[in-house]
């Protein structure tokens, strides 16, 4: 699985996207990405991760001041707050969401940690994020190796909104 350049992507007024790597898709992750469909868009920032039932997976995103949200840090000086923290206990898909409520302008890092595995396998598990500003969203699928930490699975940024 090789690197790209990131893509820069405008995804309306306000709004710039840059993705930090490709992952390729499989069967997995799609079903993943299904369960991230619906519900959350609307005002502020919501960045969602699914995972299934042999990982518990965690979710971190870093705000324009360098804070970063988790489950230990939370809620962030910019307003970003974990919702809930998923573990091998609860059923899956298991869903971890990080929303800020009035993001501030800058650029987010989005960062996944597989420090656990359910089953105890040792292999690779899928995961999808899902990014929803306003009525924009973005997608990404990947997968991470136990024991591992992706510090950036995708970055973007968010602008202020022009004045009318």
């Amino acid at each position: 699985m090789g690197s790209r350049l990131p893509r820069q992507h405008t995804l309306g007024p306000g709004l710039l996207l840059s993705l930090a790597a490709g992952f390729a898709s499989c069967a997995q992750t799609q079903a993943l990405t299904g369960n991230l469909e619906g519900g959350l868009a609307g005002p502020g920032l919501s960045i969602r991760l699914a995972f299934g039932a042999a990982a518990d997976l965690d979710l971190y995103v870093s705000d324009p001041l360098d804070e970063t949200v988790y489950y230990a840090n939370s809620p962030s000086a910019s307003g970003g707050a974990l919702e809930v923290d998923r573990r091998c206990i609860h059923q899956a898909p298991r869903i971890e969401t990080i929303r800020f409520l009035a993001p501030p302008p800058g650029r987010y890092r989005v960062s996944v940690d597989y420090p656990h595995r359910c089953d105890g396998g040792r292999s690779p598990v899928p995961f999808a994020i899902r990014v929803d500003v306003g009525e924009r969203t973005l997608r990404q699928e990947g997968t991470i190796a136990p024991l591992r930490f992706q510090p950036v699975v995708l970055e973007f940024d968010v602008s202020a909104e022009p004045e009318p």
